[in-house]
């Protein structure tokens, strides 16, 4: 099988998230996206909410999609906790593919990045070994030319033939940010993240006030 691996803080999860694994998985002949939210011990993640909000709206958002399937009839996407559920110092990325891989040792894996975070790949923990060992499916964003950003990076550039660049018609421009934002200033972010999880969050009460 041909799988993606889509990590965010999904903070909350959007409908771009879901437009995105959707996309890709057509266009790159997936047969699985896996959803990997962040875990709270990452000090590069300023989660605005706790891992248990965040993962109970992943969950009802994958089962608002409970439709799609693969080609042999299977859910195209699932989740996988192994970043939460990581012990502090193991929540790197390639932690995290490591993991996968041994639990997926026959098939072909893939991260999927936006062309955003090209810039600051090689500087991630084990950054060599990751994208040595692992491919990468780049979404690219407005402002970050793929092509460019990995030849001026000699480390991307040593390895560009394990990165694929999906140039169009994959970013919706709806943010986590943008949401809990209207949230936050009593807006309506209905329409940008999937009713049952907006639902979700008022009764909970949360992103009503920014995390510091």
């Amino acid at each position: 099988m041909r799988i993606g691996i889509y990590g965010s803080s999904f903070d909350p999860i959007t409908y771009s998230h879901l437009f995105t694994a959707a996309t890709v998985a057509r266009r790159r002949r997936l047969d699985k996206v896996i959803f990997v939210p962040c875990s709270s011990l990452r000090h590069d993640k300023k989660l605005q909410t706790d891992d248990e909000h965040r993962l109970n709206m992943l969950k009802m958002a994958l089962e608002t999609s409970a439709h799609k399937k693969n080609s042999l009839g299977e859910p195209l996407f699932e989740i996988s906790t192994v970043e939460m559920d990581a012990l502090p110092g193991e929540t790197y990325t390639y932690d995290t593919m490591i993991h996968l891989r041994k639990k997926y040792p026959n098939d072909e894996l893939y991260f999927i990045m936006g062309s955003d975070l090209l810039a600051g790949l090689s500087s991630w923990g084990n950054a060599e070994k990751l994208v040595s060992q692992f491919q990468f499916i780049v979404m690219s964003r407005e402002g970050y030319p793929s092509a460019d950003l990995i030849a001026e990076d000699p480390l991307l550039r040593n390895h560009d033939e394990h990165f694929l660049i999906m140039s169009k018609g994959i970013n919706m421009g709806i943010s986590s940010t943008y949401i809990r934002d209207e949230i936050r200033k009593g807006g309506d972010p209905s329409f940008l993240l999937p009713d049952v999880c907006l639902q979700y969050i008022y009764e909970k009460g949360i992103y009503r006030e920014i995390r510091e």
